[in-house]
């Protein structure tokens, strides 16, 4: 066999194969049908089963915000964490995804203590207003007691 036949059926069966799907089963064989017209590297079948392994993003989010509320406090950043695990353990989200969500909970881990402050800051201040609006009242019914006794006496 000449050379130009070897390159020229090397570069035939190249194309066939980047023409089929790259799906590999639990066997480890390759699939052997063609590429979708709708995909660059899955077949028809292969696509569909892709396509219905995705978990809709609506659910998803709403398992993994479970119980999580504003996400202010580091109970609620833990049940996220927990959350994601299970996510994780269940194969329902990416690794990577899951690795982007830990670093995020801690970010938010470190921002608790100056969100409880600044809570904790605007809470004291209020009571210190309606303290101050109860001694107002307070003074004035006082005031206004004293007048009345001076009014009638």
């Amino acid at each position: 066999m000449s050379l130009a036949v070897e390159v020229l059926s090397s570069i035939e069966s190249i194309n066939q194969i980047s023409n089929q799907c790259t799906h590999i089963n639990a066997a480890g064989r390759r699939c052997r049908m063609l590429v979708a017209p709708t995909h660059d590297t899955l077949c028809a079948h292969h696509l569909q089963q892709h396509i219905a392994a995705q978990p809709n993003p609506e659910i998803l989010a709403a398992e993994l915000l479970e119980s999580t509320g504003n996400l202010n406090t580091a109970d609620r950043v833990n049940a996220l964490l927990a959350n994601v695990t299970k996510a994780l353990a269940r194969q329902r989200i990416d690794r990577r995804d899951a690795l982007a969500i830990g670093y995020l909970a801690q970010l938010l881990l470190n921002t608790v203590p100056g969100v409880q402050k600044e809570h904790h800051a605007i809470r004291s201040a209020q009571a210190q207003q309606a303290r101050a609006a109860l001694r107002k009242k307070s003074f004035a019914e006082t005031q206004a007691a004293r007048l009345r006794a001076s009014q009638t006496a």
